[in-house]
């Protein structure tokens, strides 16, 4: 196996058309569940012992639980630095501020995010391992976080410290070729919470580095904290000729919605032919992907030389706060001929809007951090599955690979429970060793991925690492526990991609 992995290989490599350098050090991170001592106040001393035990570069310090956090913040920060831990200060939005939620803000600046910006970027000039800064449910609160607004936080941050960087905290269906637009020169990154699958982070990976072509699309959009009445809708109508010597009647139609919660009975996704629904599906689960469905119109043509198509999003019930935006491509439809354009009807605060077809083209790059639920109780919420430790363990272990092979800059945990003979804190703690061991294919530690790596490689290939940190877990690099044929794909990738 090694004498063939290593012919193959070579070919690959000699067809490669440079060496290429390693990528930087990911960002292996948590955020939140803070260690406290009997008097409130954060326990640095065993914060940082916990946070060493998991071997991550970096912590996401939530300024919120306390009116102390602040000053905990600039006791932590020497002690981080000292552990070679890196800090990005945390932020809660208005929405988790009052008068909209809770009693407690992020003190003592509260709502003023100019005076934050500056503040964080003096504070990081004494202590250079304060990195960046995090604004919880960004999108969520858009109405304040304009690109003006952000654009100038930013610069205010800047002009006290050049390389302080702002990350919003956003949700993979939240994001879209607008935000992209509106936002991608304001900020430096977006951490990313909750992928349902790898195939979410490679999608937003490619949003992010304009390589994802969109089809024309029309979309229905429903705001935020916004309540409907029963039968609100968004529709399109047109009318049709049917061709009664056509072999097939049927509408191909490919849709998708922004919508992954568990949340039913809402919003829905309907096709009707003359007031008769003929198709429906709820915005509720599943992942915002294009779905395509073949609808047979014949038994409701039948005997008409005319027909009306009307394709729409209903509310069935009222909501209050269910922002969604359903997706649909130009529907194919067969045995009927179009007598007019789409018309559009809508009724409460339904939009619809036609959207162009897209090609990226490469113009940009804006980096990923992938966040993931580490708690029992947010991994069911987010995900809709048990909250076992080796569930948690398998979604980290996706990102982490999703990382090796390019598609984000870092992971981070959510509120990792700190409890040293917690179950969950004892499995990912297994899982970060590994990972330490691992975080590229520059084996030799050269600075770049070439050919020595690869014969180390090859030596390695075929060994069982097993669960624990091994000799051979720097060649792991699928974290499967074994130096395989995964890894050898990663290995290619690194090889062949800046």
């Amino acid at each position: 196996m090694n004498h063939k992995l290593k012919i193959l290989v070579f070919i690959l490599l000699l067809f490669t058309t440079r060496p290429l350098h390693a990528s930087p050090p990911p960002v292996i991170a948590d955020y939140n569940a803070e260690v406290r001592g009997s008097d409130g106040r954060v326990d640095i001393p065993v914060l940082i012992r916990r946070l060493t035990e998991l071997r991550v570069n970096t912590y996401f310090f939530l300024i919120w639980h306390r009116e102390t956090d602040w000053e905990d913040l600039k006791l932590f920060l020497p002690a981080a630095q000292n552990a070679g831990i890196d800090t990005w200060v945390y932020l809660v939005p208005p929405t988790e501020s009052p008068p909209i939620y809770g009693t407690r803000y992020s003190e003592p600046f509260r709502l003023d995010y100019m005076r934050w910006a500056e503040e964080i970027a003096l504070l990081s000039l004494a202590h250079p391992n304060l990195k960046a800064f995090v604004i919880d449910d960004f999108w969520a609160n858009r109405n304040v976080y304009t690109p003006a607004y952000i654009s100038t936080m930013r610069q205010r941050a800047r002009a006290i410290n050049p390389n302080m960087e702002f990350w919003p905290l956003m949700y993979y269906p939240e994001m879209d070729r607008a935000f992209v637009r509106d936002y991608g020169n304001a900020i430096d990154g977006v951490v990313a919470a909750y992928p349902k699958t790898a195939q979410t982070v490679q999608r937003t990976w490619q949003l992010l580095n304009d390589q994802r072509d969109t089809p024309a699309r029309w979309q229905f959009s429903y705001p935020q904290y916004t309540r409907s009445a029963i039968g609100d809708a968004a529709s399109l109508q047109r009318r049709y000729r049917v061709q009664p010597n056509a072999t097939h009647h049927t509408l191909r139609l490919t849709q998708q919605d922004s919508y992954e919660g568990p949340t039913a009975g809402y919003h829905f996704k309907q096709v009707l032919v003359d007031n008769q629904i003929l198709w429906e599906e709820d915005v509720a689960g599943g992942e915002k992907a294009w779905q395509t469905v073949e609808i047979p119109l014949t038994p409701l043509v039948n005997q008409k030389s005319h027909i009306t198509l009307t394709i729409r999003v209903y509310d069935r019930k009222r909501v209050s706060n269910y922002p969604v935006i359903v997706e649909i491509q130009e529907p194919i439809v067969q045995g009927l001929v179009p007598e007019e354009n789409w018309q559009q009807t809508v009724k409460g605060r339904w939009t619809v809007n036609f959207e162009p077809a897209y090609q990226g083209t490469g113009r940009y790059h804006i980096p990923l951090i992938v966040m993931i639920a580490a708690t029992r109780h947010q991994f069911v919420k987010r995900n809709g599955e048990p909250g076992t430790a080796e569930r948690i363990r398998d979604k980290v272990k996706m990102a982490l690979v999703q990382r090796r092979q390019g598609f984000c800059e870092g992971v981070v945990t959510y509120a990792l429970p700190k409890a040293p003979d917690d179950e969950i804190f004892k499995t990912i703690r297994r899982l970060f060793l590994k990972a330490s061991t691992s975080r590229s294919a520059d084996f030799d530690g050269n600075g770049k991925i070439g050919f020595e790596d690869f014969l180390l490689f090859a030596n390695a290939y075929g060994k069982i690492v097993g669960e624990y940190a091994t000799v051979f877990a720097p060649f792991d690099l699928d974290l499967d526990g074994k130096v395989g044929f995964g890894d050898f794909l990663i290995f290619v990738r690194a090889f062949d991609t800046p």
